[in-house]
This record gives structure tokens, sequence and C-alpha cells, in this order.
């Protein structure tokens, strides 16, 4: 069933069904093959760490019927993932080969919210370099790591600690005994002017720094993915299991 919900065939659906159930070690080894007898998928999404933000996102294109893959290096995350029989695979995001498997040729855009800063920039720079077809939507740390996620190819950067420190501020708020109505509209001006010193960020580097914005100007990139200073085996190699 889940199978053809994310876009898969039905016959590479029982396929994969045979392949990927509960068996350990063949299991593990086996997924290579049942990747690639799944290439119909078509304009899917890559989500590139399966942690909470990636689970969320998860359960958003699962309610929508879009179809997605996962990737994580966290064991414990794919069984998770397996647990409610969602394509959730073990498998290093920032690999050429991983993303070739899980059919980044043919994804339309992919969702990065790996552990580290490192991590979400070599996902970016591997998918910017292999797979030019496919939007990187990225969290970044700070603006730092943001503008950096930018030079290796973002196709737009979310902030990741906005939405949650103004939830926490209005629960602060909300004990302090201000009123909601009044907890809503400090939340959201705060939130409108931080948005708009992202923008004016954006105007002044043609960057898209902000809530998910693209770019609200062109530009030629500085640097380019192909000089920048990393290994390029460190993205060409990896394995992919579930």
């Amino acid at each position: 069933m889940m199978g053809r919900i994310f876009g898969i065939s039905i016959i590479s659906a029982l396929r994969a069904g045979l392949l990927l159930a509960p068996g350990g070690e063949f299991a593990f080894v086996a997924f290579g093959e049942a990747v690639n007898q799944t290439d119909d998928l078509q304009d899917h999404i890559i989500i590139c760490g399966f942690g909470r933000v990636g689970q969320i996102i998860a359960q958003l294109l699962s309610e929508r019927l879009i179809p997605f893959v996962a990737l994580d290096v966290r064991s414990e995350r794919v069984a998770v993932g397996r647990a409610l029989d969602l394509p959730v695979y073990f498998g290093d995001a920032g690999s050429r080969e991983v993303l070739h498997k899980v059919g980044a040729e043919r994804a339309c855009a992919a969702a990065i919210t790996l552990d580290t800063p490192g991590a979400n920039y070599r996902t970016v720079w591997a998918l910017s370099k292999y797979f030019p077809n496919v939007k990187t939507f990225v969290r970044a740390h700070d603006v730092d790591h943001g503008l950096n996620l930018e030079k290796a190819g973002a196709t737009a950067v979310v902030p990741e600690t906005l939405e949650p420190s103004l939830q926490l501020a209005a629960a602060v708020l909300a004990q302090a005994k201000l009123p909601a109505s009044e907890i809503s509209a400090t939340i959201n001006e705060f939130r409108c002017r931080h948005l708009a010193e992202l923008t004016e960020l954006c105007e002044a580097s043609g960057s898209s720094l902000g809530y998910g914005y693209t770019r609200i100007m062109s530009k030629s990139k500085s640097q380019s993915p192909d000089t920048l200073d990393l290994d390029e085996t460190q993205v060409s190699e990896g394995t992919l299991a579930v």
C-alpha cells in the first residue's frame, strides 16, 4: 500500500517489500538492488536526515500523498521510519552514489536537516554539483553557516532557531499574564522585523537567506561548487541500506 502512495509500481513495491522486510544483514545488503528496481520514482522529495524535523516533513508529505524517500545514518531513526512503513533508508546523504540510488536525478527537491553544519554543507554541495536539477532547502545554524550553504549551492536557507525561539517567547509572555492578542501582536511584529532584516541582507548580497524565500536578486556566485575546498572522494563514495 505505502509503495503505491509513494509513487512505486505494484511490481516494484512487491520486490522492495520482500527485500526490505525485517531480515537483518540480508535486508541491509540487498537495499541497493531494491532501490534500483524502483526507477519509477519521479518528482519526489529527498529528506536528508530523519530526526525530529525530518519526521515532521515526512508526516506532512505523507498526508498530502507526495512521494518522498528519506536518508539517515542512524540506524534507530531508520528503524522508526520502517516501523511506520515509510521509505526511510540507511545511507549517507552527502554521497553521490547514495543520492543516485534514491533517484536524485529525477527528484524535484531535497529537504536537508542533518545533525551538523558540516553534514548539511556536504549534502548541499553534492546535490548542487551532481544533481543540479534538485532544489535544495536547508536549515542553517546561523548567518555565517547560511552564507556558506549559499556558496555551496543551496536554493533557500531557513534559520533553524527563529520559530522555536518565538514559540518559547510566547509561552513566557503568557506566563507573564499578557493578553493573548498582545502576545500574538508582539510575536508577529518581531517575526516581521527579523525577516525584514534578512530581506535587507538578501537585497545587499543576492542571498536567499530567510524563511525559505527564493532569491530576490540574481547574481553570479563568486565561488562555484567546483572550487570549494572539499575532497571529492568524500562525496562520491558511500553505501546505502535499510
